[in-house]
């Protein structure tokens, strides 16, 4: 085999192994599909009345902003969004690696490597010793339907969304390296994550102590979001909220 035909053959693996596709938007999309669905046929079920009042506070967020720019449309905007950027992902996919197959095995996968991510996270916030707080007062079923909320929606906001903006805005104002408009834009969406927490009338009484653990929470899952991508950060997100309700449930 030449140098070239090494090289080649080197670099189809890499672009076919797991820890690379996994990161994919692709792959994202496709792993996190069915907790979108599970989240949105569960507020549609649970409380028809007063939908928003079951919803993760950043989709609500998203909603209301959308609803503003696109009037009555922007509601279901989030929906449509998904959507076109799961096609969006999958034409990507499809012309840059020729590949149209979404591997199984690497779904289950990425399922047990959020899991352990959120575990992970778990343990850290338990040693610390203070707890995050989680909404009290709602059945197990709202519990667990705004976890999966938090999951998809808060790591869609504040890592996909909000990173992706201060990447690009500090590379064309401060002209930084990639790594360190990265670094940066990682600290600040994790201030915004810590500080998202105490606004509104369903916000928590602000303390430093939780403040500063969430904003590390946040660090820990911009970084895992920059190394792993945004499937399986949304999942051990979600694990970790699993965690403590469990908890909430049994005490």
């Amino acid at each position: 085999m030449t140098q070239t035909s090494e090289d080649t053959y080197r670099s189809t693996i890499r672009s076919t192994s797991y820890w690379h596709l996994s990161r994919s938007p692709f792959y994202s999309f496709v792993f996190t599909l069915p907790f979108f669905a599970l989240y949105e046929i569960a507020t549609l079920t649970l409380n028809k009345n007063q939908i928003l009042h079951i919803r993760n506070g950043a989709d609500v967020l998203l909603r209301h902003f959308t609803h503003l720019v696109l009037g009555d449309l922007g509601i279901h905007a989030l929906n449509i969004v998904f959507i076109v950027g799961f096609v969006v992902s999958f034409l990507l996919q499809k012309n840059r690696r020729q590949m149209t197959t979404v591997r199984g095995a690497y779904l289950m996968q990425m399922f047990t490597e959020g899991l352990l991510w959120g575990g992970l996270l778990f343990v850290f916030i338990k040693l610390a010793p203070t707890l995050l707080s989680f909404p009290s007062g709602r059945s197990l079923i709202q519990q667990i339907t705004l976890a999966v909320g938090a999951g998809l929606y808060e790591e869609f906001l504040f890592r996909v969304v909000a990173i992706f903006i201060f990447v690009t805005v500090i590379g064309a104002i401060l002209q930084w390296e990639r790594r360190w408009c990265t670094f940066t834009a990682v600290i600040i969406s994790a201030f915004l994550f810590a500080s998202f927490h105490y606004i509104g009338i369903f916000g928590e009484i602000f303390t430093l102590r939780t403040f500063l653990l969430r904003t590390i929470a946040g660090l820990f899952l911009g970084i895992v979001y920059i190394f792993r991508g945004f499937g399986i950060t949304a999942l051990a997100h979600m694990s970790y909220d699993f965690i403590v309700v469990s908890i909430i449930t049994t005490a």
